[in-house]
């Protein structure tokens, strides 16, 4: 291979690599990828098709090409960044077709290095760290050969390098390559964790970022989320930062994004909000509410995807909110947002958690809470067929108070009726009707509507709530996974004298539960930690990191103005060395356990894992050094109603575990059953 061969190689590797960065920053289209790529393909050919293209056709090409690129970016591109990306490839594509000497392909791989500019400013992922390794590498490889060829070019014709290229392509030549890619590489990584952050600068030049998620905003119909309620993909990663330190126990662990108090008959909307603007104080957190009564504050630290949403989601009742915008917006039933993109990526919540609402909560006098403002705004209903209050008023006769009617209405929309995500109508019926006594089965918001509604005909305020289900713990990163397949819809409902209740009648049954693999849950905290210290790197983690270094510093000084000479140690000196190494050793090993432990219990069978789950929300948990067997017989003599169910999953659990068996159709629906038995009584 010649050095003009390797250089023209070189090239059309970077001009790949830029088109790879723009597809996976959502800046191309999988066609327009694809058409981009074959073009890219075609110019290794430019003189053949130069020598048989007309130079007025060839004209005529560039001056179509550059009006389209003019028309697309002033009329047609819905933002400026996609107007400018395809403007850039444009001129790429110029470059190569009309490439003759090695400065237009020099410029080719300028143009390539500005296509991953742009995709930095919208990318998040981690593959973006790849894509730039392979801008190094190769641009570094290309720079030397350019180098090389163009001082061989200028020299004198007895020193010139003949055919430029077996010498130029030594090993020597290869090895000092990627010795200055490495170099290259390093210094950027010192660069950006000492350079000041500005932000994502270019991330304006877009109107949109991420897609669109159905549920998330001023008005959602019933059944908007069926369709997302089957996608894995994950949308928010919740870490937390304080609270109880076993996380992954708390129970009825929700992550509310948005109210609604208006009910038309087919979709909740934001009827008479009341937002307020809250400006960031000195300290960049926001005042949201106060603590009341003795529950557990969390902290928590979200990473958000861009979802196109200006809804921010966090732990019911958010008390403070920690990111970096000068102000959100809250109505008065707790709804955050933020319309700037960059500043929901990542944010911190200090939440109370609610706590559990004694039976008699709806006969309370007003202590505590105040009596609710308003009470006409939850109680609002469109016309409703007759029969759905009569529904509500036959199952909870007898409730000796609103709370306890409430829990009835909860109760039995969970046993008596289906969860499912096949929401095709049937009748003509409304569709809450139709619902109730028809197809008796649905997705969580006809659930939450059906509770909302008849609480509401019985004189109770109620609203519904969008948001997410409490997601997968993942144990390498100790945080929540949370998929859109966790989008979820639950009920508030308002006792006086207690506030606010959370009530949720889905019962989720037929929601994959299944655990991902180790490599998947590992590869997701490789991702989430690209997040924390790359993506939303800060100026505030610089300073810090400054200042621990300076600390460092400082203190090995002043240990070495006041450290003894070698000879003057006393001699135990050795020994306690030897036996603090010891102790160190023996501490990080110790840590090492629960990381251990935590790959076992992500080697769990599916259904053994909700089952705990399930267990977990009344209280029980298996102890360290309790088997399942000795768990299930403790479970019998605590919870009876528990005991049988759970007897039989243990069994099909030890023999998929220890006796590496394969469960039949029928105990595969057998261990069904009795996981849906289960969790029906753990909801009560």
């Amino acid at each position: 291979m010649t050095a003009t061969l390797a250089i023209r190689v070189a090239t059309y590797l970077l001009v790949y690599d830029g088109l790879l960065a723009l597809y996976l920053a959502g800046l191309l289209a999988t066609p327009a990828a694809l058409l981009a790529a074959g073009a890219v393909a075609a110019s290794w050919w430019n003189e053949w098709l130069r020598a048989r293209v007309s130079a007025g056709m060839g004209l005529a090409l560039i001056g179509a090409a550059v009006l389209a690129s003019a028309a697309d970016l002033l009329f047609l591109s819905n933002s400026l960044l996609d107007g400018l990306v395809r403007l850039l490839l444009v001129l790429l594509l110029y470059r190569l077709f009309t490439r003759r000497s090695l400065r237009d392909a020099r410029d080719a791989a300028f143009l390539s290095f500005f296509m991953l500019v742009a995709a930095s400013a919208v990318t998040f992922g981690v593959a973006f760290l790849f894509v730039f390794v392979v801008l190094l590498v190769v641009g570094t490889w290309m720079l030397v050969l350019y180098h090389i060829l163009s001082e061989s070019e200028r020299a004198p014709e007895r020193t010139r390098i003949v055919g430029g290229a077996r010498a130029a392509l030594a090993r020597p030549l290869l090895g000092l390559s990627l010795a200055a890619s490495v170099a290259t590489f390093l210094i950027a990584v010192g660069l950006f964790f000492i350079i000041p952050r500005v932000g994502q600068a270019a991330l304006p030049l877009r109107t949109r970022v991420g897609p669109m998620v159905s549920g998330f905003s001023d008005r959602v119909e019933l059944g908007a989320f069926g369709q997302i309620e089957a996608d894995p993909a994950v949308v928010m990663r919740v870490q937390i930062v304080e609270g109880p330190p076993e996380p992954e126990r708390l129970p009825n662990l929700r992550w509310r994004g948005i109210a609604f108090d208006h009910f038309s008959g087919w979709a909740w909307s934001v009827g008479r909000p009341s937002p307020m603007t809250l400006i960031r104080s000195l300290d960049s957190q926001f005042g949201i509410d106060i603590p009341r009564g003795g529950a557990p504050i969390v902290k928590q630290e979200i990473y958000l995807e861009p979802i196109g949403t200006e809804v921010l989601f966090g732990a019911s009742r958010v008390l403070q909110l920690g990111i970096r915008a000068d102000a959100v917006t809250v109505d008065d039933m707790g709804s955050i947002s933020v319309p700037v993109p960059t500043a929901r990526l990542q944010y911190t919540v200090h939440s109370q958690l609610e706590p559990i609402v004694p039976p008699d909560a709806g006969e309370a006098s007003g202590a505590g809470w105040a009596r609710l403002q308003g009470r006409e705004r939850f109680l609002q209903l469109p016309p409703l067929p007759e029969r759905i209050g009569g529904l509500a008023g036959e199952v909870t006769a007898g409730s000796r108070s609103p709370y306890e009617a409430a829990l009835r209405l909860t109760a039995f929309l969970s046993r008596e009726f289906r969860y499912t995500l096949l929401l095709q109508r049937t009748t003509r019926l409304e569709p809450l009707e139709e619902f109730l006594f028809v197809r008796r089965s649905g997705n969580c918001e006809y659930f939450a509507a059906s509770l909302a509604v008849m609480l509401r005909t019985l004189g109770i305020p109620a609203r519904v709530v969008s948001g997410f289900q409490r997601g997968e713990w993942n144990p390498y990163g100790r945080y929540f996974m949370v998929r859109l397949r966790d989008a979820h819809s639950w009920v508030e409902a308002h006792f006086d004298g207690a506030g606010w209740v959370t009530l949720d009648p889905s019962p989720r049954g037929e929601v994959d539960d299944t655990m991902p693999g180790p490599v998947s849950l590992y590869l997701d905290a490789l991702r989430m930690r690209w997040y924390r210290y790359v993506v939303n790197w800060s100026f505030r983690d610089q300073l810090m990191v400054a200042g621990k270094v300076h600390d460092r510093v400082s203190a090995w000084r002043q240990w070495r103005l006041e450290a003894p000479e070698p000879g003057s140690l006393p001699r135990p000196f050795l020994p306690a060395l030897v036996v603090l190494v010891g102790v160190v050793g023996l501490m990080l090993w110790t840590r090492a356990r629960p990381a251990r432990t935590a790959r076992v219990v992500a080697r769990m069978p599916g259904f053994y894992q909700r089952a705990l789950k399930a267990l977990a929300r009344l209280g029980l948990s298996p102890e360290p050094d309790e088997t399942a067997r000795e768990f299930s017989l403790r479970v019998a003599s605590v919870a009876p109603a528990c005991g049988a169910v759970l007897a039989g999953i243990t069994d099909a659990y030890e023999r998929c575990r220890f006796g590496a068996a394969t469960l039949t159709e029928p105990e595969v629906a057998e261990v069904a059953d009795c996981l849906a038995t289960l969790e029906r009584v753990a909801s009560r």
